[in-house]
């Protein structure tokens, strides 16, 4: 597999325009009373929750965890680089060199020390590597493809930890980020996350209940990856649905900016608003989770997950500054 760069690695500034500043301190501009701009707010926040190379969320008792840290990384390699200064830069490499140390002998990662390899923790780990420049092991590769199942979708954990499909069936979440991870999806799997695009909806398998997250992992695929039908789909519930807190509405963003709906402005200028006077974004990550079977809850308390989600997201309008788009239906119907 080729070592496949996102859309928005390639806008992204070279390194000689990467700015310098004192070791604790992002580069970016300074509001009108020597106030730092919310990108740059946002990278002080993120970074001061930063431990041991890794981040992490609450109710883990070694406070690491390769998700979450993958998760991170993905985010941030989204952010123009010359946002980054070169100690965060340094912080960032070593975080890439943390995650490699701990990835275990079969091959992939688990969310946290002692945890089960899965799924989500090693492609989410993956794609972390790739979007700073680093190789992904085929091992770790290897095992998302176990994880496989036969109705197209991934379940978390390989399907030979179960004696049966019906014990860990796909879950969509799941699905969206490994076919990124693979950089391959089939009408099997597409079928699938057509028709499984919400994990917010009772009895769906997932680690995250959200109405947006899948929907803006599968428009992060490589271009030309996701089917019209599949676009559609999401294009319809971006639409209709109403948000809720910083995460839900970061996720949604990021739909809106890659389908090139106009309306992502006013929403992008409400997120802005709800930023804290630390940098942070409040956490409200609907949370799922069953220890039984691997999958382990998430309490975003700190709001690190919403914190690097927003950033993200109005990173993706910096990109973009003062583009018209013109429809909120940008896609023609089959």
């Amino acid at each position: 597999m080729t070592n496949q760069q996102s859309e928005l690695d390639q806008q992204a500034c070279g390194p000689e325009e990467r700015l310098e500043k004192a070791p604790e301190t992002v580069a970016g501009a300074l509001r009108p009373g020597g106030s730092l701009d919310p990108i740059s707010a946002g990278l002080n926040f993120l970074f001061s929750r930063r431990q041991r190379q890794s981040w992490a969320l609450s109710g883990l008792p070694d406070q690491e965890s390769a998700w979450v840290t993958g998760y991170v990384l993905t985010r941030l390699g989204e952010i123009p680089s010359h946002r980054i200064s070169y100690a965060l830069r340094q912080k960032i490499e070593k975080s890439l060199d943390w995650l490699l140390e701990i990835r275990t002998p079969n091959g992939g990662w688990g969310f946290s020390s002692g945890a089960p390899d899965d799924a989500d923790s090693t492609s989410w780990a993956v794609i972390a590597l790739r979007q700073h420049g680093r190789l992904a092991p085929e091992g770790a590769l290897e095992l998302i493809r176990s994880c496989r199942r036969s109705d197209g979708g991934f379940s978390i954990l390989p399907a030979a930890a179960h004696a049966n499909e019906a014990s860990r069936p796909s879950a969509p979440d799941v699905t969206a980020i490994a076919v990124r991870a693979l950089a391959s999806i089939d009408a099997a799997s597409s079928e699938f996350l057509a028709a499984h695009l919400r994990t917010d909806i009772p009895g769906t398998p997932c680690r995250l209940a959200s109405a947006f997250f899948v929907s803006s992992t599968l428009l992060d695929w490589e271009p030309g990856m996701a089917p019209w039908f599949v676009v559609n789909a999401v294009g319809d519930l971006t639409c209709q649905e109403a948000d809720e807190g910083a995460w839900e509405q970061a996720l949604r963003l990021r739909c809106m900016m890659r389908l090139g709906m106009q309306s992502a402005w006013a929403l992008a200028a409400g997120l802005r608003r709800l930023q804290q006077p630390d940098g942070s974004w409040p956490g409200s990550v609907q949370t799922a989770g069953d220890s039984a079977q691997g999958v382990a809850p998430l309490v975003d308390d700190q709001g690190v997950l919403a914190t690097v989600t927003s950033l993200a997201a109005l990173a993706m309008g910096d990109l973009q500054p003062g583009l018209y788009f013109g429809s909120d239906l940008p896609f023609r119907r089959l």
